[in-house]
C-alpha cells in the first residue's frame, strides 16, 4: 500500500523531489508570494541558509513529523497494528518535537491538496473536480494488495497462502493476476487474524499485539505445544480434518478451530 508512494518517490528526480518540498512549503505558507515574503523577511535579518531552515523546521514542526513517519510503517493492518502501540509508547517524546502549535493546525489545513499534488507527481492521477465515485476509481489504480504481500505478512509461502484463500473464499481468488482491493484485503485480514470477531483497532488492540507477538503463522508442532500435547496425538485427534491433511501451516483462525477440536482454547 504505502510502500507503492515509497517506490514512487523514489524514482523522482532530484529536480522533481525538490518541486514536492517547495510545494510543501508554498502551501503551508500560503501562496508562493508568502513564502518568498517570509525568506525575504528572514534574510533582512541577515540570516544565513542553514539559519533560515532551522526557522522553517521550527514552524512547520519538521522534528515531530519526521519521527511520526518513523513510527508510521503502515504496509499492512499487522504493521498498523503495531503502529498504534508505538504511538503511545512514543507519546510524551512526539509531544516534545511539537515546536509551534499553530504550525500543527496548519499542517491539518492543507493535508488534502498537499496529498492531491502527490498523487498527480508520483502517479499522474488528478482529482481535481472529480465526484467522489470518479476518484474512487481512479485511486483502485494504486491503491490495492497482491497475493504476495499478503504471504509476506502471514509468513507463509504463496502456494500455503492460496489453499486458505481458498478454504474460505472458494475460487474467489484464483486468477493469477487478480488485484485485491483494501475492502477485500481487510475482508481477507479478518479471516485469517481474527476468531468470530470483527477488527476493532481502539478497543481490542492489546489483544492483537499478544496475537501478533505469538506468531500470525503456525506450524503442527506449534499446534501440538498450544494444546500441550504431541503429534502423534494431535494427528489421531485431527486426521480427518481435511484442511489438517493438506497443510503444514496454518493462520490464527484456523489454528484455534484446530485447537478447540483438540478440546483446547487458545488464550490469545
Amino acid at each position: 500500500m504505502l510502500n507503492k508512494f515509497l517506490e514512487n518517490y523514489n524514482k523522482l528526480s532530484f529536480e522533481k523531489e525538490e518541486e514536492l518540498n517547495t510545494i510543501f512549503f508554498v502551501m503551508f505558507y500560503g501562496g508562493e508570494k508568502e513564502l518568498k515574503s517570509k525568506l525575504n523577511e528572514l534574510k533582512k535579518q541577515l540570516k544565513t541558509d542553514e539559519e533560515i531552515f532551522e526557522i522553517l523546521k521550527i514552524e512547520t514542526n519538521f522534528s515531530f513529523w519526521v519521527k511520526v513517519s518513523e513510527i508510521m510503517v503502515l504496509n499492512n493492518i499487522s504493521a498498523l497494528i503495531e503502529t498504534k502501540s508505538k504511538l503511545q509508547e512514543s507519546r510524551d517524546e512526539l509531544l516534545s518535537l511539537i515546536t509551534d502549535h499553530e504550525g500543527l493546525k496548519k499542517m491539518l489545513t492543507i493535508q488534502k491538496p498537499f496529498a492531491e499534488y502527490y498523487l498527480k507527481t508520483l502517479f499522474g492521477i488528478d482529482l481535481e473536480d472529480k465526484t467522489r465515485e470518479e476518484s474512487k476509481i481512479l485511486l483502485k489504480k494504486i491503491i490495492y494488495v497482491t497475493k504476495e504481500t499478503i504471504a509476506v505478512e502471514f509468513k507463509c509461502n504463496k502456494r500455503t497462502l492460496t489453499k486458505w484463500l481458498e478454504f474460505y473464499f472458494g475460487d474467489r481468488f484464483v486468477r493469477k493476476d487478480r488485484k485485491i482491493t483494501i475492502d477485500e484485503y481487510i475482508e481477507i485480514f479478518e479471516a485469517f487474524f481474527l476468531s468470530d470477531e470483527k477488527l476493532h483497532l481502539n478497543n481490542d488492540l492489546n489483544k492483537y499485539l499478544k496475537r501478533l507477538q505469538k506468531g500470525v503463522t503456525f506450524n503442527k508442532s506449534d499446534l501440538a505445544l498450544l494444546c500441550d500435547s504431541d503429534l502423534k496425538t494431535q494427528r489421531e485427534n485431527l486426521k480427518k480434518i481435511a484442511i489438517f491433511s493438506c497443510l503444514n501451516k496454518y493462520p490464527y483462525s484456523i489454528c484455534k478451530d484446530l485447537a478447540s477440536r483438540m478440546g483446547y482454547e487458545l488464550e490469545f
